[in-house]
């Protein structure tokens, strides 16, 4: 592991707010690019597929467009806000539920997604990253960053009526999360150094959060019986994980702003 990221404990994220945090560090100059798109594969289970496209190229080719901007898309269906096309970009993004829009000078330039497939390595399973890079349509705008720099306040809003609400939510964001609960889409990183305390903490408790509640959400009602218990839960459910998403985005590409460019 490099001087970087020794020292710091390891954070479950998207795999692209992954790529993104060790890009910023390249564009810092705290690290070259070789290292950087290493580190952006995380740590365990993972590596590139030698197919798609090349992170230390893709780095590099960032400092040749002008005023770039890296913008972290969560996509669900029903909710494809920030991601730019063409159209055979969406499905892509929609599985990998996550993608990167690269702009310059305001103008969408390209998307990045992560592609996934099984592998073998040493005699063990591992899923091996490929990288798709689709261009954007030409002069496709993209609209100012959502961030508003409140979604931390909201998050722990939500976090706070849970915790004082009847219905019973077993999430304890404090607490690592079982790797059963994290999804090949997401890896395990260390922060570059960087990374203030305060946006590590907040980069955690949103996306624990976040992992918590797709967990919770994608097991069902649980041991609850009572309908109308049911339909408080997943409200309560609901209203978390939109704020962990809206928290996981904004920490991550405030994080990244200041450095590229």
């Amino acid at each position: 592991m490099s001087e970087a990221s020794a020292g710091r404990d390891l954070v479950a994220l998207p795999r692209a707010a992954v790529l993104m945090l060790w890009t910023s560090a390249y564009l810092r100059g705290d690290l070259g690019p070789d290292d950087a798109a290493r580190m952006s594969f995380g740590v365990g289970r993972t590596g590139p597929s030698g197919e798609g496209t090349d992170l230390f190229d893709w780095m590099t080719a960032l400092r040749r467009l002008p005023l770039a901007q890296l913008r972290l898309v969560l996509p669900a269906p029903g909710r494809l806000a920030g991601l730019v096309g063409p159209p055979t970009a969406l499905p892509l993004a929609l599985e990998a539920e996550q993608a990167i829009v690269v702009t310059a000078a305001g103008i969408a330039d390209h998307t990045l997604v992560p592609v996934l497939s099984a592998a073998e390595a040493e005699g063990r399973s591992v899923t091996a990253v490929t990288w798709a890079r689709i261009d954007a349509p030409v002069g496709a705008h993209v609209p100012p960053a959502a961030s508003s720099g409140s979604a931390r306040e909201e998050l722990l809003r939500a976090l706070r009526r849970t915790a004082e609400g009847s219905v019973d939510l077993d999430l304890v964001p404090e607490e690592p999360v079982e790797p059963a609960r994290i999804p090949a889409t997401w890896i395990s990183t260390a922060l570059p150094r960087h990374v203030e305390a305060s946006a590590a903490h907040l980069l955690v408790l949103a996306a624990r959060t976040l992992l918590l509640t797709r967990a919770e959400i994608d097991e069902g009602h649980g041991h609850t019986i009572d309908l109308s218990e049911a339909l408080a839960r997943r409200g309560l459910l609901d209203e978390l994980h939109e704020a962990a998403r809206a928290a996981l985005v904004e920490a991550v590409e405030r994080i990244v702003l200041d450095e590229i460019g």
